[in-house]
């Protein structure tokens, strides 16, 4: 697992931390866009969306998702919900999986 810290300023004035080969929570805890816009199958965000039209998705839903998750058999984007407190234990309990592909951006609203 690695981090590399990424600050956007322009985008809805977040700061982002990227997170690669880990990811956090499981199928409970995918939160669907407002009108599951974008949303393919019974979970997850069409994979031929860019991280900014998932960005602007969180930032319209009501919830306010901080996390943004590229992986999966099919690469699609999941948003999910997290007390920032309880992340790397979340991270730590999903070390069983193998998610060398996934991608993960932490999002501070």
């Amino acid at each position: 697992m690695t981090s590399k810290q990424i600050t956007f300023t322009t985008v809805h004035n977040s700061k982002i931390e990227k997170m690669t080969g880990c990811d956090i929570g499981y199928h409970n805890s995918v939160i669907d866009p407002v009108n599951r816009t974008g949303c393919v199958g019974k979970r997850g965000i069409n994979k031929l969306y860019t991280f900014d039209m998932v960005l602007n998705l969180a930032f319209e839903h009501p919830d306010k998702p901080n996390i943004i998750i590229r992986g999966g058999k099919d690469a699609k984007w999941y948003m999910k919900k997290i007390s920032p407190e309880k992340i790397n234990e979340g991270i730590q309990k999903q070390k069983w999986r193998d998610t060398s592909r996934y991608q993960m951006y932490i999002i501070t609203w």
